[in-house]
């Protein structure tokens, strides 16, 4: 070994980059992968022994190991075992190699279905993504609650940046405190770049000196081991690189390379770490690859729609259960638009629920399309890859709209059977079934904390409309159908005791909205769009950049391209309705053969505004940008983010050179500073660029000096996986509010979007009135999800605290002895003769809460 050489023992780890799809398709790679599984094991037996040739692999993510223990003969699950605790194989705790789409629900729910792992005894200690270019704030907490304390990132360096030199380790510290060491390694795709997996063994014996003479010039590398990888997209298991082992370990005796699974490899870097100062960091890890969400609108509002049914749904079938189900109001043809004929039985209901999860899942990873979306965009190929990609989103979204109507069905018509009816007439639930006598409106609410909103409800299948309403937690309430709005041929201003708003078709969008309240515009007067305005962004026909001969080269290393851009605008005038709960403002406009018509809607008594933007374009390959903007008058801005299970402040909670060109949201931001402070969210699209126009800066810090947020629609500026052109008709709903926010502000506000008001035109029987039953508080410091009873009748309360100090939450039932609540011993206490519990939530805690009908 050369004098001063750090670097004692290269640790090779042969694995498999797991993509659900790209090289083929999704239908036959998921088959596939459960296949390798059991090829995994026979190569394992055909190099049995403790030598440098006995295999040792790595199944980078847990989803086909868990499909082939579920699948597999007692024996081959034994077998799977020995080798596990052996060390000759580890199995990581990832499910899948994920996008920033999930929610913190699919996160938890992705680490619950590793279940069956802990049953056949086989145990999960890493967690290892490739390829993704960032987690979620919330991974950290969420790992650690499920036993996971290490974390593996294979970063794929196209497109972005790592937060540090690959290879580095560094200790992530989580929103509420909690650390996981990481490994923030080399690509993973080294193995087949530098000819390891294919047997070169000049090529790959060089590239790794290379590495390693690397890491030994390194003050910030401490450890005494190189990780190597031996992998590449869906390669199927082999051996090829044991001549590789054999050759360098001749010529490298002092410094020997052998086989390791990732656990032994963190194993080793752990040992190190905890005896040397690594650097500790806090807040998001922003994905650079997140673009590439904007390459498939259409199909992520889809997804997002999806996701928004399954929980409510979920509500729904569980107040149901808690209260007991009555006789549902059955009609005589199947489909959404009438009650179900005949209700899930409950295995019906876990096996439907289980199936959208996992097809949120699948659409939530991170393979886009094929290896040849955009080399061959037209192909059959590329077609039938997408259609199955885009199958996870619809078959997600047609279970759980069905799972949610049925639950609507079944919550209106319970506690009118075996429910102890004194105890319910006492606390106004009604154990008398009001007939509302003619078509009217029902609205539930789907979290634990009681809202008054605007609500917009489909009638008649033909037409909407807008009703207010209050609705209790977890409640229920009807309104009257309201009177038909009426035009009104006022001019492009209007008011109401909330606000001032003039829109200008001739700009484009909204060129004033004053807060009537404070008498501050909420536009910025500067701004070169209005607020609302759809704006195409463009490569000019001059440009010079590589980026349009080499796509690659949309990257860092080659910062922008310029880009034009116009606003869609129009001379037709703002047509104007006014209904019993809303005004409405509409204008249309077109730019770069894109259509757009825009409402705003604003309601008396109410400082929420909603903006539906109806987009209608026809594909195109040139590279092309869509945006919808707010150009916020707020100064030296802060902008506070929502994503999975946390709020961050751009620039400032986020790993240092992560994506700060355009940023993945669950659903709200908040944009304080000087001026004004807002709250807004969207409900479709997920990618948003803060303080103005970002993209292809490739910024290492955040320039924004206005608090302006332009909503992100769509673009191709990729150049594989991610679809190359999309168009068609569609709309993309947002919702904002001059309000002053905290990080608990910005994630309730979120909640809201993803927990809508349930609406729906009904002339049935309404059980129950005001409050279904199930009572938690304080409802605005925790957020709450529940689940469909089990096989054993048991419902599960989940608790998540907004809070930054610990929350005392109380969680009972309306009605006393009606439901039993326990929670984990020694975590709460019970509330007497009210009946429930109560419970201390440390901040930022989950806790779980298990509900039972008593009677």
């Amino acid at each position: 070994m050369p004098a001063g050489s750090r670097v004692r023992e290269i640790l090779l780890v042969p694995h498999t980059h797991h993509d659900v799809g790209y090289t083929d398709s999704p239908r036959l790679i998921d088959r596939q992968h459960r296949d390798i599984v059991r090829h995994v094991l026979d190569l394992c037996d055909r190099t049995e022994g403790d030598g440098d040739a006995a295999l040792r692999w790595t199944f980078e993510i847990s989803r086909p190991v868990i499909e082939f223990v579920r699948r597999a003969g007692r024996a081959d699950v034994d077998r799977l075992r020995r080798l596990v605790l052996d060390g000759r194989v580890a199995v990581t705790a990832g499910y899948l190699n994920l996008t920033q789409l999930p929610g913190e629900r699919e996160l938890e729910r992705m680490y619950e279905a590793l279940a069956p792992l802990a049953e056949a005894g086989i145990p999960v200690r890493t967690e290892q993504h490739g390829d993704v270019n960032g987690l979620s704030w919330g991974s950290v907490p969420a790992m650690r609650r499920h036993g996971v304390s290490r974390l593996v990132m294979a970063l794929n360096p196209d497109h972005g940046r790592p937060p540090f030199p690959q290879p580095s380790g560094f200790w992530w510290e989580g929103p509420d405190g909690s650390r996981v060491f990481v490994l923030l390694s080399t690509h993973y795709g080294i193995g087949e770049e530098w000819g390891i997996i294919d047997g070169d063994v000049r090529l790959a014996a060089k590239r790794i000196a290379a590495l390693v003479d690397e890491l030994d010039e390194r003050d910030d590398y401490p450890f005494d081991v190189a990780v190597v990888h031996a992998a590449n997209d869906n390669r199927w298991p082999t051996l090829e690189f044991l001549p590789l082992m054999a050759q360098w370990n001749e010529l490298h005796p002092d410094r020997p390379m052998r086989l390791a699974t990732m656990d032994d490899a963190l194993d080793r870097l752990e040992r190190v770490a905890a005896s040397v100062e690594l650097p500790v960091v806090r807040g998001e890890w922003a994905d650079w690859w997140s673009h590439g969400h904007g390459s498939t609108a259409r199909e992520l509002a889809v997804y997002r729609q999806a996701r928004t049914h399954q929980l409510t749904g979920e509500v729904l079938h569980a107040l149901s259960d808690l209260r007991g189900d009555g006789a549902v109001d059955l009609a005589s043809v199947l489909g959404h638009s009438r009650g179900p004929v005949r209700l899930r039985s409950r295995a019906e209901l876990t096996d439907d629920l289980a199936f959208v999860d996992e097809q949120l899942w699948l659409f939530g990873e991170h393979t886009w399309g094929s290896w040849e979306s955009f080399s061959r965009p037209d192909s059959v190929y590329t077609a039938s890859h997408w259609n199955a990609k885009a199958g996870f989103a619809y078959g997600a979204y047609d279970i759980a709209r069905h799972v949610a109507t049925e639950g609507l069905f079944r919550l209106l018509a319970s506690g009118s059977g075996d429910v102890a009816g004194s105890a319910m007439h006492r606390t106004g639930l009604g154990t008398d079934r009001t007939c509302l006598g003619g078509p009217s409106i029902v609205v539930m609410n789907p979290t634990a904390r009681r809202r008054t909103e605007p609500v917009l409800v489909e009638l008649a299948g033909q037409r909407t409309t807008v009703v207010t309403a209050t609705v209790e937690p977890f409640g229920v309430t009807t309104v009257e159908l309201p009177a038909e709005p009426v035009s009104d041929d006022t001019a492009g201003t209007v008011e109401t005791p909330e606000y001032a708003v003039t829109v200008d078709p001739g700009r484009g969008g909204v060129v004033s909205l004053v807060d009537r309240r404070t008498g501050a515009d909420l536009v910025d007067a500067g701004s070169a769009f209005p607020l609302g305005a759809l704006v195409a962004e463009m490569i000019p026909a001059d440009s010079e950049h590589p980026f349009l001969v080499r796509p690659r080269d949309f990257h860092p290393d080659f910062p922008g391209p310029e880009f034009d851009r116009a606003a869609a605008t129009s001379s037709a005038p703002v047509r104007v309705m006014r209904g019993t709960s809303f005004t409405a403002l509409t204008w249309s406009g077109s730019v770069a053969g894109v259509n757009v018509s825009t409402t705003l809607r604003l309601y008396p008594s109410f400082d929420l505004i909603d903006l539906d933007v109806t987009v209608a374009k026809a594909e195109t390959l040139a590279p092309e940008s869509l945006f919808v903007t707010f150009p916020f008058a707020v100064a030296d801005p802060r902008f506070l983010v929502e994503t999975a299970g946390a709020a961050f402040v751009a620039e400032h909670e986020q790993l240092s050179d992560t994506s700060k060109d355009w940023y993945a949201i669950q659903h709200a931001a908040g944009v304080s500073g000087t001026g004004s402070a807002v709250l807004w969210g969207s409900y479709d699209a997920p990618l948003a660029q803060f303080g103005g126009f970002q993209t292809g800066k490739w910024a290492r810090s955040l320039d924004a000096p206005a608090g302006h947020v332009n909503s992100w629609l769509m673009n191709n500026l990729h150049f594989t996986n991610f679809r190359a052109a999309q168009g068609g008709t569609q709309t993309f709903r947002y919702r904002f509010a001059a309000r002053s926010h905290d990080a608990a502000a910005v994630r309730r506000f979120g909640d809201d979007l993803l927990h809508p008001l349930v609406s729906r035109q009904y002339a049935g029987h309404v059980a129950p009135s005001g409050a279904a039953g199930l009572v938690v508080s304080p409802g605005e410091d925790v957020l709450v999800d529940l689940r469909p009873a089990d096989a054993d009748g048991v419902v599960l309360a989940r608790l998540r605290s907004l809070s930054a100090a610990p929350v005392r939450a109380r969680l009972s039932w309306a009605a006393a002895g009606v439901v039993e609540a326990t929670a984990p011993a020694g975590t709460w206490q019970p509330l007497g003769t009210e009946g429930g519990l109560e419970l201390e939530l440390t901040p930022h805690a989950v806790a779980d809460v298990w509900l039972r009908r008593s009677v």
